[in-house]
């Protein structure tokens, strides 16, 4: 299919197609990371979006059609430095920043060709000769131009604070990045206790990273909080920390000498932690604090300033000093003493040693707690004191607020998620310390202090000091750009500063750089907002958060009309997919080996709203439930193959149908209805849902209803149901081409266009079905679901008695309301052939079995009852006719209550007639099914024929015959009373299974013994 796709130019056809078309669907492509290939669990969001864009490409709507790549970043540098063996940035910069970059767009242009191809494959229909790359000029620049609005807003600001930090990265990240990169690690924590100046007591306080004592500057408690001043028995020294944390610290080694409120300490000045350090020449004291809280710790928090943000908070307001112990690789300082040159993760045990040595360490414990990881390189994250680019979100918060409003989230609860996001959301954090991203445009002035932020490559080349530079810029990228200088209003010359940007940036401006907004605003209107745009639903923080804030600076209005999201996916077992964890499949490689329409369907059926699982074993049963769909398509098929039926053109008489083709256009025209609404509302898992649920109908109502008309060559009535079989496919075909383009495609250029030549080529160039005509059909829908009904149950009674289908039965009695009557009426003989009945008798005037001949009385009940079920037998065995009566009378009302045994509530039970006769009698609800499950010689021997057709129709096929060849049949070493109904009934037997003679037989293509009854018949076979 994909070939044909190929030679037959279908997507630019479907472009040509829609292109002049009143209806838009505007669609925005969330960019994937062309850093790796994709394994199969990326592929959840990629189908969904598929079946988007091509469910409203068969509506008629044009489109954009465009894929996009991030392409820059964090996450290429990290996999560019392993590739080329580099640690860390003082690495990159000896490699050479040019070489480095070069090397980073060489990995982009060759995974986003990578999984350009495995998108090919997975069936995607895009305009991937234009993908969009967020590391093009156009994009940047575009970026450019949202900052310099910021700015003139005021809204770029510089902070020192501390920042969360990767010291392998040597790069700040933000918040909306940190989201959900937290894991359950162990750490060494350390209870230390240092003495309080001018008193006799120490201070306990409580640390998870023992290297920021270095850079400790005070204590802080909580003014309103119990403390507790204690003597250890063993040791005799006092101590003060928290009363609720005393007994949990000391474990009852100790004597509570004095209780107090926090205030009481505040004020107070303690010893160092490590007085020798040059950083340490100051006075250090006791601070309050409303947030220091029971529960861990000591409740004396030690305050590092300059190394967390709640730290650095407090130290603002109580004027505290800012200490950064080091340097960008989070490596400890020269002024850090005796930890000089060790990274944070290894000075844990020289911290504990030179405590104990200084008596100092009450004692240090691994403590298991959550903490955070650098979300590409899975370092430790370190809080850093740093100079750093934000926007401040104050004056935008409100406008993203109000924008979503309008803006329908799928789930609902994802939107109350983003509106929580933006009300809590810091300012945005954008600047990082890295080589290969966005260059931010900032050229700040340190004679006059101004900032200035450039909003486009003209501007640039406008205020450059060499305009030739940026004529000669390679690309807009580190470091081709640091070497451009501008001029200040004062003279100065500036450089620009040497921070890139936050990916997000990238990705976040991609509605106006790819949608033409700064060089076709007729274009970019027709576009803007998107109608749909679907991702993880983590990119809440992320994606959707960056497209609204941008959009809303730029434009004032949300980017987006409706946003779907969906769940992680999962494999098996319930782990998470990691290339580095050895569970990633390329996805390429798994459709390769298990197709893609199974890996399309398995998604498309899973709901969004759910984590979901992925694997061989789910995907082996989703073939299953495709297979059904494609063995109704080949049962059409082989058939239509001998009887070449004239279906072009061909209009049935509607009303002088068969019921169950009928029924057939109805079911198909009802699943057409509801699959276009759920489609619309992106709910292509109850399409699935719909179409497993029709294809079980067709499979094992329809066909085996409707087999042997496809046999009565020429008939009027074989057309119908020629006809209605086909349609049925070719609806579903379209309905479901969004899902699974394959195998939909593959029919429809071996059925469609062979049945009809002047169809489109590709199922995917139709339009998406409407009814299959304007017919009513009154009830027939939910007649058929009354007549399945009664044959369920009649069929569950059947297996109860271990009574097979082959073996008929006298008759079936139904007491039912009228609507069961008539339902059952109409398709009689249907119910008839699919239980193997030969009568239906209707008894319904009122009184249960009315009928003379079925005076009724209860003798043993079924095995489904609620309560004591012996006692329950023994009661109705021994029950007088009166209350026997009274029971029947109550049954009648769907309920019966058997006193002191619980309710009555018996799908099956057996009832004894006169005269001695057993039937097998169910109900729905206070309707009544039974089977006279009596059999007499006459019964037998047609259940005994019945089988051996069957087994000889197995052996047909086991033999290789095709569906139209006549054979000769030898039938051997029986029992005289099996060959006795052979003989009786050889014409029958010839008929059914198309043999031109039953004879004795030398050469034959295939001999087997089979089980007929108790019997045993060996059969000969060959081709006449």
């Amino acid at each position: 299919m994909l070939e044909k796709w190929n030679e037959g130019s279908y997507f630019k056809k479907l472009v040509k197609k829609n292109e002049n078309s009143p209806k838009r669907f505007r669609f925005l492509d969330g960019p994937a990371t062309a850093n790796n290939r994709l394994g199969v669990h990326h592929f959840w969001g990629r189908t969904l979006k598929d079946i988007a864009i091509k469910y409203h490409s068969m509506l008629g709507e044009s489109q954009h059609y465009q894929n996009g790549f991030d392409a820059q970043g964090l996450w290429v540098e990290v996999n560019i430095e392993k590739e080329l063996g580099l640690n860390g940035k003082p690495e990159i910069v000896n490699y050479g920043i040019d070489k480095f970059t070069t090397k980073c767009m060489e990995r982009v242009k060759y995974f986003g060709n990578e999984i350009t191809e495995q998108s090919k494959r997975m069936g995607q229909w895009m305009d991937w000769d234009n993908s969009y790359y967020t590391n093009t000029d156009e994009n940047i620049t575009s970026i450019w131009h949202f900052l310099k609005i910021c700015n003139e807003k005021g809204w770029i600001v510089k902070k020192k604070r501390p920042v969360v930090w990767c010291p392998r990265c040597g790069t700040s990240l933000s918040a909306h990045e940190m989201a959900d990169s937290y894991s359950e690690v162990t750490h060494t924590a350390i209870y230390l206790k240092l003495p309080v100046i001018g008193k006799d007591f120490k201070m306990v306080a409580w640390t998870t990273t023992p290297w920021t004592l270095s850079a400790n500057v005070a204590f802080a408690v909580n003014p309103d909080l119990d403390y507790v001043l204690a003597r250890v028995k063993s040791t005799g020294e006092k101590l003060v920390m928290g009363a609720s944390n005393v007994q949990k610290i000391l474990k009852g080694d100790c004597e509570i000498l004095d209780t107090f409120k926090g205030s009481t300490l505040v004020g107070l000045t303690y010893e160092p932690t490590f007085p020798e350090l040059p950083e340490q020449n100051f006075t250090h004291r006791v601070v309050a604090w409303e947030d220091v809280a029971e529960g861990d710790g000591s409740g004396v928090v030690h305050i590092a300033p300059g190394c967390g943000a709640e730290d650095f908070e407090l130290g603002l307001r109580e004027n505290l000093k800012q200490i950064c112990p080091i340097d960008e690789q989070g490596v400890m300082l020269e002024n850090t003493g005796f930890l000089a040159g060790k990274k944070t993760t290894d000075v844990v045990d020289l911290v504990v040693n030179r405590l104990k040595q200084d008596n100092k360490l009450l004692y240090a414990h691994p403590h298991k707690h959550s903490y955070a990881h650098c979300w590409r390189c899975k370092t430790d994250i370190v809080y850093k004191l740093v100079d750093t680019w934000y926007i401040n979100m104050d004056e935008i918060r409100p406008l993203a607020l109000n924008a979503i409003e309008e803006v329908e989230f799928q789930p609902a609860y994802a939107k109350k998620r983003m509106q929580d996001w933006l009300q809590n959301m810091g300012d945005w954090n954008i600047s990082r310390s890295r080589f290969y991203g966005l260059p931010l445009p900032f050229y700040v002035c340190e004679k006059c202090g101004k900032l200035h932020v450039i909003g486009s490559k003209e501007e640039l080349k406008e205020r450059a000091t060499d305009p030739s530079k940026v004529d000669a810029l390679p690309n807009i990228h580190r470091p081709w750009i640091d070497d451009i200088t501008i001029k200040c209003e004062c003279g100065e010359i500036l450089n620009r500063i040497t921070e890139v940007g936050d990916v997000w940036l990238d990705a976040g401006i991609t509605p106006f750089s790819t949608k033409k907004y700064f060089t076709d605003k007729e274009f970019f209107e027709n576009n803007f907002p998107s109608d749909y745009v679907c991702e993880m639903i983590e990119q809440i923080k992320l994606w959707f958060y960056s497209l609204l804030i941008m959009s809303v600076v730029i434009t004032g209005r949300a980017p987006y009309k409706k946003v779907g999201t969906y769940q992680y996916v999962k494999d098996e077992k319930g782990g998470a997919f990691h290339k580095s964890g050895g569970n990633s499949l390329d996805a390429d490689h798994v459709a390769d080996k298990e197709g893609a329409d199974p890996i399309r369907y398995l998604y498309a059926g899973a709901n969004p709203n759910n984590e979901m699982r992925f694997g061989v074993t789910l995907l082996e049963e989703t073939r299953r439930k495709l297979m059904g769909f494609w063995s109704i398509y080949s049962f059409f098929s082989t058939y239509a193959s001998i009887d070449n039926p004239k279906l072009d053109g061909y209009t049935p008489n509607y009303n002088r149908m068969n019921i169950t083709d009928k029924w057939l256009l109805q079911r198909v025209n009802e699943f057409v209805k509801a699959s276009r609404e759920n489609y619309n509302e992106y709910k292509q898992y109850e399409v699935v849902k719909d179409f497993e649920t029709l294809i079980d109908d067709i499979s094992n109502f329809y066909i085996r209803a409707n087999r042997k008309r496809f046999w009565k060559s020429g008939t009027e009535d074989q057309m119908d149901a020629y006809f209605s079989l086909y349609t049925a496919i070719k609806t579903i075909c379209s309905v479901m081409a969004p899902v699974i383009p394959f195998m939909t495609d593959y029919m429809w250029h071996n059925m469609v266009r062979d049945i009809e030549p002047n169809e489109v080529e590709s199922v995917h160039l139709a339009s998406f079905p409407q009814a299959v005509a304007e017919f009513d059909f009154d009830n027939v829908s939910k007649e058929a679901d009354m007549a399945r009904e009664v044959i369920y149950l009649a069929q569950k009674l059947r297996n109860e008695y271990q009574i097979k289908v082959k073996q008929p039965l006298r008759t079936l009695y139904l007491f039912a309301e009228e609507a069961y009557d008539n339902a059952v009426d109409n398709f009689s003989e249907i119910v008839k052939d699919e239980l193997n009945v030969k009568e239906i008798r209707y008894v319904s005037d009122g009184n249960r079995f009315n009928d003379t001949s079925l005076k009724l009385n209860f003798k043993v009940a079924g095995a489904k009852l609620k309560g004591e079920v012996n006692k329950v037998k023994t009661m109705l065995e021994t029950m007088n006719q009166t209350d026997m009566d009274k029971l029947v009378e109550q049954y009648k009302q769907g309920k019966v209550n058997l006193e002191g045994f619980g309710e009555f509530d018996s799908d099956m039970f057996v009832v004894s007639l006169t005269p001695k006769k057993e039937f097998a009698v169910a109900h729905i609800g206070t309707n009544l099914v039974a089977l006279d499950i009596n059999l007499d010689q006459e019964l037998i021997n047609e259940g005994l024929l019945r089988e051996l057709n069957r087994s000889l129709q197995l052996m047909r096929k086991e033999a290789g015959f095709d569906l139209t060849d006549r054979i000769v049949i030898d039938f051997a070493e029986t029992s005289p009373e099996i060959l006795q109904l052979l003989a009786q009934n050889a014409n029958k037997i010839k008929q059914e299974v198309l043999a031109v003679d039953i004879t004795t037989l030398t050469e034959f293509d295939l001999a087997k013994c089979v089980e007929i009854g108790d019997d045993t018949v060996c059969v000969k076979m060959k081709k006449a």
